[in-house]
């Protein structure tokens, strides 16, 4: 998160323009020149780790955490309340397709209102061209899915990296570095960032207590998902500045 720290972005709304930031855009640091080679690491980094994975076996630390869900040695039920596979149920279709799209498309809409042409134009870039990461990435480590614990949810494609943390991650963060800086009270940003941590960690985690992911097929879809974001917006910062106005 520090790569985009040194932004500061000026918006101006037609209306209401009280609640916004003013400042100007500041110069990237000389440092952050390089910053694009980073993200791009990353994302071979986990490639390879998925190889690595898959070649090996789940990591030490796979099978503790999937059974952590579970009740004793009955893999088939969840720890917890009743309500327990409806909670976890909940926090994975908040990964789906159809609210990732509402927010994705709404949060464009309301750019294009503000008259931020080239930022819903930056968003939408992020945002599709992020839709075919989970797919690459599944057919180029070929993990399957884990069989120590029953399936709580459907599953019709691989493991490796977990496409919901993946594409919730990337949905809610960039969307929330696009809306964030348009506040002006640096408590209500802090609350937009948080938010789509939160909704990006409970996606994940609801992954795993359902038994269809490792542990580590979410680390790697967080990853991904965060080096790609990195990518899209070093890059805007450095050579299409006006889009983060």
């Amino acid at each position: 998160m520090q790569a985009f720290n040194s932004l500061s972005f000026s918006t101006q709304s037609p209306s209401r323009g009280v609640f916004l930031k003013t400042e100007p855009v500041q110069t990237p640091h000389r440092w952050s020149r390089h910053l694009p080679l980073w993200p791009l690491l990353l994302l071979l980094a986990v490639a390879a780790i998925g190889h690595a994975l898959t070649r090996d076996g789940p990591a030490s630390f796979d099978a503790p955490l999937l059974l952590w869900f579970r009740v004793g040695t009955d893999t088939a039920t969840l720890a917890g309340p009743a309500w327990a596979l409806a909670f976890w149920q909940g926090l994975t279709w908040l990964g789906d397709t159809l609210p990732r799209i509402v927010v994705g498309i709404g949060t464009v809409i309301g750019l294009l209102w503000l008259r931020r042409w080239q930022g819903a134009l930056l968003l939408a870039g992020v945002l599709l061209s992020g839709l075919g990461l989970s797919t690459a990435f599944k057919q180029w480590v070929g993990r399957p899915r884990p069989q120590l614990v029953a399936h709580l949810d459907p599953v019709t494609s691989l493991s490796f990296p977990s496409g919901h943390a993946l594409n919730s991650t990337l949905f809610y963060l960039a969307v929330a570095l696009m809306l964030a800086p348009l506040l002006r009270a640096r408590a209500a940003r802090w609350v937009v960032y948080a938010v789509a941590m939160g909704l990006s960690l409970a996606t994940g985690v609801s992954r795993v207590a359902l038994g269809v992911h490792y542990p580590t097929d979410v680390i790697a879809g967080w990853v991904i998902a965060g080096a790609w974001v990195w990518l899209w917006f070093t890059l805007a910062q450095r050579y299409w500045p006006q889009a983060l106005r």
